[in-house]
């Protein structure tokens, strides 16, 4: 572009109005924070039902995008943990200032992480929102399941059992992966069959395939005491059967607001709010993104599988709408915005 402050976005334009691809001022890094070169972007289904039912967002037109992964090219005051040239990625939030459907975005040093060399940048951006819903999920005290508070990761759950239910979307494939770092002896996911590779190899001990057991068949199939259950498709039923699944003394948890017409008082369900900027949830985010270098370095973490949209910041739309359609499965749809033509 000619002008060097200037960067393109995509901006959903009106309250469930359309998307459009222009330029705008390239953001300056505040206190505390680095400018971030977007060279890759997740998308995530949230995206999608916020232009379609006008939730979370206030301000218009709006930059949306949680999912950030790219080269550090400004520095803020005060500064001295990141250098510009780091690769880094980190989660946004629902705010143009944090919108990730951009070419640059400025992001506090404290809630991100550099990426290892055997880490793709496109890989990386599968991790910020996802992962950080499914370590809050497991992990953190009060605001989700409490296994893990400090964030230590220890196998202090062996011969316990837990369940995913819809273990081959992208939280469900972290969730998996903490449960096993947890020392949990069965882990369950429920999800199609066809994905039984992938999820065996990132942890699960069983896979109860979707297509042929139902939802209120599941219970049946899972034996013995549940300690544990993460519930990543969050439906009224979902939300209910994992209710049932779940031991009196255990937890479930759940990625959208509690739906279930039948709510017993002796289960407990969790409601997870996945973005380390929610007030609550940053002292835990930043135990996460400390750590999360050195997991994907060892390769105690896995990200997600992609598929790298066409067009750039012009694929988004695309992409959101086949995530609409239900049409992806055991990958992340994403987009490089500096491939925008």
């Amino acid at each position: 572009m000619s002008n060097n402050s200037q960067q393109l976005a995509l901006f959903l334009e009106a309250p469930q109005g359309a998307f459009a691809v222009r330029p705008t001022a390239i953001p300056s890094p505040l206190k505390g924070e680095v400018l971030i070169k977007v060279t890759a972007t997740a998308l995530n289904p949230v995206d999608w039902k916020i232009q379609a039912y006008n939730i979370f967002i206030t301000e218009y037109p709006a930059i949306l995008g949680l999912d950030i992964a790219g080269e550090v090219v400004g520095l803020g005051e005060g500064v001295t943990n990141f250098k510009n040239g780091d690769k880094v990625f980190g989660q946004g939030f629902f705010t143009n200032q944090y919108g990730s459907y951009a070419q640059y975005v400025a992001l506090p040093t404290d809630i991100i992480a550099k990426i290892p060399e055997n880490v793709t940048t496109d890989a990386a951006s599968t991790l910020p929102t996802t992962f950080i819903t499914a370590a809050l999920g497991v992990g953190a005290a009060e605001v989700g399941g409490g296994l893990d508070p400090s964030f230590e990761l220890q196998p202090k759950y062996n011969g316990e059992t837990a369940v995913v239910i819809g273990g081959s979307t992208s939280v469900g494939q972290f969730a998996i992966q903490l449960l096993k770092l947890l020392g949990f002896s069965n882990i369950i996911a429920y999800a199609s069959k066809k994905h039984t590779e992938l999820l065996k190899s990132l942890g699960a001990t069983e896979i109860i395939d979707r297509n042929e057991t139902t939802l209120s068949d599941l219970p049946s199939k899972v034996k013995g005491p549940v300690k544990f259950v993460y519930d990543s498709i969050a439906s009224t039923e979902t939300q209910e059967i994992a209710t049932a699944i779940v031991s009196t003394d255990g937890v479930a948890v759940t990625v959208l607001d509690d739906s279930r017409k039948v709510k017993p008082a002796d289960k407990k369900l969790v409601h997870i709010l996945g973005n380390s900027m929610i007030p609550g949830r940053r002292e835990f985010g930043q135990k996460v993104w400390g750590r999360l270098e050195s997991l994907l370095a060892e390769g105690k973490i896995l990200p997600n599988r992609v598929e790298v949209l066409k067009g750039g910041l012009n694929g988004i739309v695309g992409g959101l709408g086949r995530l609409q359609r239900d049409e992806i499965s055991g990958i992340k749809l994403v987009a490089r915005p500096h491939e925008t033509e």
